[in-house]
């Protein structure tokens, strides 16, 4: 089939298609958060997701991922000066050898079926979204094009000219697009979307009796799905503080830190070493606090769930950045050291004033229905598609027209 070619659906409804890149997890948690709030919307619908590195060469995936994660373990400072480097002021034109280098080895992903009969694409990659903005700027594209910050600092790496719609954090990420020069009209304050099991209220009680956890203050140890950031030292840490708490780690994908922590913690009555799970919704229900990276998924969820946070060892960037926003708002303190961040989450629970007092400023930080409100605004960019509007932008949810928000 031609470039361009149109198809719709047996169903003649639209073709929405969300992409993502395997880097870390976040960000294939946003797209399928958004994939199922769509499905919410519209039961029709057959939104697909595209991960765009499964589409690349294998030079390309060692080059992009392999290289980005052995940076952040062994040169973090390295990937913090690039991270400010690559800040630049404005829309990025996205030329030269390293933009050529992303289009060539991602020409399969951008020749798929599915992105040239697309009607909407939804981006929770900044790679994604730099590849199929070039690729629209050079009349290859006509699907209209939405974009998902999933970090609380919108980057440059994130700011295409070619997007119809930039869905960001908060206020402050869409005045930071405003002055970068995006349009108004298509900046959308939804917060990051995370999955609608986190905005369902959940008792303490409620998911301690499913995740059949002690009635003891709860501290929650998690590396994001790469298990990074120090969590055997933090365990260390809070397990040799003083108090009757309990400790649930979860490693991820990082199955040698968890085959280390089992062997060292396994036979702890103090705590539970867990891989990766489905069920992290209710395990920061059951959670007196987190302890953790700020990686832009797990601190938005987080914050959905009212959790206060000890964040430890940020990799100097994005979640340098996440971390200051979220230590400036008083919902998190920060360690460098991981076994002193365990000490300070121990030595925190039994302090609960302080501790509550942390949790009403998360409650102010948060925003219910993300996902939702992103699928609701993206899919009005396809002329005849939308689903009517009732109060789906009211409370805090807020649309941005000339830098004015309307209900």
């Amino acid at each position: 089939m031609s470039r361009g070619a149109r198809m719709r659906t047996p169903e003649n409804q639209p073709r929405v298609v969300l992409c993502t890149a395997d880097v870390g997890c976040g960000h294939a948690r946003a797209a399928t958060a958004i994939l199922l709030a769509l499905r919410g919307l519209r039961p029709d619908l057959r939104p697909v997701i595209v991960e765009a590195l499964s589409c690349a060469p294998r030079w390309f995936n060692h080059l992009y991922r392999d290289t980005y994660l052995a940076a952040v373990k062994h040169a973090p400072r390295l990937n913090g000066w690039l991270y400010d480097r690559m800040d630049v002021f404005g829309t990025p034109a996205y030329r030269g050898v390293v933009s050529l280098i992303e289009v060539f080895a991602l020409r399969s992903f951008c020749d798929g079926d599915e992105i040239v009969q697309a009607d909407l694409i939804i981006c929770t990659h900044f790679l994604c979204a730099r590849v199929l903005s070039r690729l629209r700027q050079r009349g290859h594209l006509r699907a209209k094009l939405a974009v998902v910050v999933t970090d609380h600092h919108p980057h440059a790496v994130w700011r295409v000219s070619q997007a119809d719609l930039n869905f960001v954090a908060s206020d402050a990420a869409a005045d930071e697009m405003l002055r970068n020069g995006i349009d108004a009209h298509k900046i959308v304050v939804t917060g990051i979307p995370v999955d609608a099991r986190f905005d369902i209220a959940m008792s303490q009680a409620e998911a301690r009796f499913r995740q059949q956890l002690p009635n003891v203050p709860i501290l929650l140890l998690t590396g994001g799905g790469l298990g990074l950031g120090g969590l055997e030292h933090a365990l260390e840490g809070a397990l040799a503080s003083e108090g009757e708490h309990y400790a649930v780690v979860v490693c991820g994908h990082n199955q040698t830190l968890r085959t280390r922590l089992l062997h060292r913690f396994g036979n702890s009555p103090r705590c539970r070493i867990l891989g990766v799970t489905t069920k992290m919704h209710e395990l920061m229900a059951a959670a007196d606090l987190l302890v953790g990276k700020p990686g832009g998924m797990t601190s938005t969820e987080a914050i959905a769930r009212g959790l206060p946070m000890v964040l430890m060892k940020p990799i100097p960037g994005q979640e340098q950045r996440n971390a200051d926003i979220l230590m400036q708002a008083n919902a998190a303190i920060g360690h460098t050291d991981p076994f002193a961040a365990g000490q300070a989450a121990a030595a925190l629970l039994r302090q609960p004033d302080k501790l509550q007092q942390m949790r009403s400023c998360v409650s102010g930080l948060q925003k219910s229905g993300s996902a939702r409100g992103i699928a609701d605004a993206a899919l009005n960019l396809c002329e005849g598609c939308g689903t009517p509007r009732t109060n789906g932008w009211s409370d805090d949810r807020v649309r941005r027209f000339n830098g004015q928000a309307v209900g």
